[in-house]
């Protein structure tokens, strides 16, 4: 009885080494700055789980999808204009303002061939896509080709927070708090 106990937390143990293995370069990967978290709702401990985070500066809410065998990462935030930005980053060395030619397709579009540009820090090449409803990506560079629905993302969530950061004085009159100002204009 008490080997199969001890057997079951031996077990246990392993399995979470493995998952905090895997699990954890993901989270440190690229972190420009910010603390990144898992978004529990979304965590895939063997796959890409969905991570979030707050902007220093606007207390904007980030969430991103970290291809780390492929170095690409996938965010998506919204503008001020309450459109969502989708930034596919793809980290490396590269010449800052130069354009590297990728395949992508946004919201079910036909795949084009698009410029990816180096970011003037050098060590990074971004796409931005801006749609007021984000559906699908469809994203190749090199030999890597990745596909996101984004309806299996918490896009909700990001419009709840935005609205809620817009319109305070609402909330606080239904007597909810909102803990982030609005720090975008």
């Amino acid at each position: 009885m008490y080997r199969l106990i001890g057997l079951q937390l031996l077990l246990i143990a392993v399995l979470g080494g493995v998952v905090a293995w895997i699990t954890l370069p993901q989270l440190a990967y690229a972190p420009r700055g910010i603390d990144w978290h898992w978004h529990w709702s979304y965590f895939q401990p063997f796959a890409n789980g969905i991570q979030v985070t707050r902007t220093q500066d606007t207390k904007q809410l980030v969430l991103r999808r970290v291809y780390l065998n492929d170095a690409l990462v996938v965010y998506l935030s919204t503008t001020i204009d309450n459109k969502f930005e989708i930034d596919v980053v793809k980290e490396g060395a590269c010449e800052a303002n130069t354009q590297q030619w990728v395949t992508a397709a946004v919201n079910n579009q036909s795949l084009s061939h698009i410029p990816m540009v180096c970011e003037k820090s050098g060590q990074s090449s971004i796409f931005r896509y801006v749609t007021p409803r984000p559906q699908t990506l469809e994203f190749g560079i090199d030999e890597t080709f990745i596909t996101e629905a984004f309806v299996d993302w918490p896009i909700k969530d990001i419009k709840v927070d935005q609205f809620q950061q817009q319109h305070p004085e609402f909330f606080k009159k239904q007597g909810a708090q909102v803990p982030h100002q609005w720090l975008r204009d």
